[in-house]
This record gives structure tokens, sequence and C-alpha cells, in this order.
């Protein structure tokens, strides 16, 4: 059953180099495990105080295709530029409720 990766972030003012380098790493990441990448940039906020400046979406075929992306030696690797490139960032899993 496919599952969903959803990231939902604010970049840190002076990570445009670290968001550079963390984004050429981890996209060729995704694409190995089978993700569909959709990435939105924040507009405005109309419900509620918090507005963010990405989210974006991964659609992983499996479970076990997520964790193995995740638990990855080449994705550790990227982690110091993600803590860079972010002033706040959360992750979670969703899957299809239908």
């Amino acid at each position: 059953m496919p599952i969903t990766m959803i990231t939902i972030a604010n970049f840190a003012e002076d990570g445009a180099e670290a968001l550079q380098r963390y984004v050429e790493g981890v996209l060729p990441l995704l694409e190995q495990a089978g993700a569909k990448v959709q990435r939105y940039g924040g507009i405005e906020t109309l419900i509620g105080s918090v507005c963010f400046d990405l989210v974006a979406l991964m659609e992983f075929p499996s479970e076990a295709a997520m964790k193995q992306f995740l638990s990855s030696d080449a994705y550790a690797a990227m982690e110091p530029y993600r803590e860079k490139a972010f002033k706040f960032l959360t992750t979670f899993s969703s899957n299809s409720l239908l």
C-alpha cells in the first residue's frame, strides 16, 4: 500500500547553500526509492496563524520503501545540510483513508 510522507518547513535565513546541497542530494534518493514528489511554496495562511515556506508530499510505493530511504546511510549524510537549511521542519507519514 502506498504511503505519503509530508514535510512542512520554514527556511533558515542563511541556509540557501545548505538547502541547495540537501535538495541535490535527496531528490535522487527519493527517485531511487520510487517516491513521487510534489513541492509547494506557502502563499498565505487562511485558517490559523502559522505560515510555511514549504510543503512537500512524497508518495512512496510502500512503508518499507519509505523506511529504507529514511534509514539509509546516503540520507543520513544529508542530515547536516537539512539542519542548516531549515529553521523549522516537521515530517510525518500518512496513508489514504479511502
